[in-house]
């Protein structure tokens, strides 16, 4: 019986060991690009880049979309494909790219225009594979690519001109609650809040112009930018 269960315990450990090992491979592929920075700010028609590595020892092949982002702060996202946007504001390129192993490389954002008020893209770069298939009846070969790693999505934030900038916002109270509406055309932050429920909302948020929130709170209290307020609805 003890040489059984010792038999057991022997094969368990190498399961454990076994599954260890496939998950630090998983691990190893999924980390093998990397991309900064994070979140990215454009100002008016001022250039950016954001620049992505291979960290590996095998080629990337990564697809680069771009899409705007119709309600921001609000869950779940409402995007937009630059492709579907008759005339974008911003454009990222190129759309594809191949990363030897230790390569870096630059994505550029390409701001067409200043947009009359913030707006917020994300920026997803994609890892794929390239297949090849081939028809019956034709010799030529058309690769098709199909995702196999993880998307990384950078936040960028497209402003009007610094010297055009205006903050501003208002409430409201409402059936659901209070509501935030930003009056300015740049997002206004809003830190260290204080609610009525306790809890009820986080310390912290973002109020984007265009995007009215409203937030399940009486009593609203703590910093907008950069000044005091306390806000309620009885």
């Amino acid at each position: 019986m003890g040489k059984m269960m010792k038999k057991m315990s022997t094969i368990t450990q190498f399961i454990l060991t076994a599954g260890l090992m496939a998950l630090s491979q998983l691990a190893q592929a999924d980390g093998q690009l990397m991309v900064m920075p994070a979140r990215s700010t454009v100002e008016g028609q001022q250039p950016r880049t954001v620049q992505v590595s291979n960290l590996g020892d095998k080629p990337l092949y990564l697809k680069v979309d771009l899409v705007r982002i119709e309600n921001p702060g609000e869950t779940p996202e409402r995007k937009t494909a630059i492709g579907d946007i008759a005339q974008p504001e911003m454009m990222a390129n190129p759309a594809k790219l191949t990363l030897g192993p230790g390569q870096k490389r630059d994505i550029n954002l390409v701001a067409l225009k200043a947009p009359v008020k913030e707006t917020i893209y994300r920026l997803y770069i994609v890892p794929v594979s390239s297949i090849k298939v081939v028809g019956e009846d034709s010799k030529d070969k058309i690769n098709a690519p199909i995702t196999f790693g993880v998307a990384y999505g950078v936040v960028v934030h497209h402003l009007p001109p610094s010297g055009a900038q205006t903050h501003g916002w208002t409430h409201q109270c409402t059936p659901g609650g209070l509501q935030l509406t930003a009056t300015g055309n740049v997002s206004s932050l809003f830190r260290d809040l204080q609610v009525t429920p306790a809890g009820s909302m986080p310390a912290e948020q973002k109020v984007f112009p265009g995007t009215a929130r409203v937030f399940p709170v009486k009593a609203l209290k703590g910093n907008a930018d950069g000044q005091p307020f306390d806000v309620r609805c009885e």
